[in-house]
């Protein structure tokens, strides 16, 4: 949070007109120099979820549960989610969506984001896989409900031969 107050103070308040390139407007981080380092050697993790309106409460009950087991979030942005696609692993839903970088050298953090992952499947929403680096093959399965539909579309196409990573092997796609 301490990134997002600097980064509002910082811009003008009646500036228009300004053109930017893209990647200063889509990669500000990359503008500080060693900026990942604040989150000292073991690095960070980006704990983002999506969950229906109806399910918002759970986004100031997991920036309380983060700062609880003292996992600071640096950065960390909230966005209001439409309409998704129907694409099995598809991530957006109507509602919100809170990414929270935080350190991952934080003690119980993994526990705390395990038992978040069943409090955010229980209100139907998502755990985005693209920056995921730990959900449970269960957890995915609670959150995707239609990942038969990938697995099967994966399998008959090869993909468990062909393409391998990290994340099918912990979700179960190659099982």
């Amino acid at each position: 949070m301490a990134f997002n107050e600097a980064w509002y103070r910082k811009a003008p308040k009646d500036l228009k007109g300004e053109l930017q390139t893209i990647s200063r407007f889509f990669y500000p981080l990359d503008g500080i120099s060693l900026w990942n380092r604040i989150y000292g050697p073991a690095g960070f993790l980006q704990y983002q979820f999506a969950v229906p309106d109806e399910a918002a409460y759970l986004v100031p009950r997991i920036l309380q549960a983060l700062r609880q087991v003292g996992a600071p979030s640096f950065l960390t942005v909230l966005k209001r989610f439409g309409k998704g696609n129907p694409s099995p692993l598809s991530f957006p839903m109507p509602g919100w969506t809170l990414a929270a970088d935080v350190p991952a050298s934080v003690s119980g953090l993994y526990d705390l984001l395990n038992g978040l992952d069943e409090e955010i499947a229980e209100a139907g929403g998502r755990l985005y896989l693209a920056k995921d680096s730990r959900q449970s093959a269960k957890a995915f399965q609670r959150c995707y409900r239609t990942h038969k539909i990938f697995s099967s579309h994966a399998k008959i196409n090869g993909c468990n031969k062909t393409f391998n990573s990290d994340l099918l092997d912990r979700i179960g796609i190659h099982d």
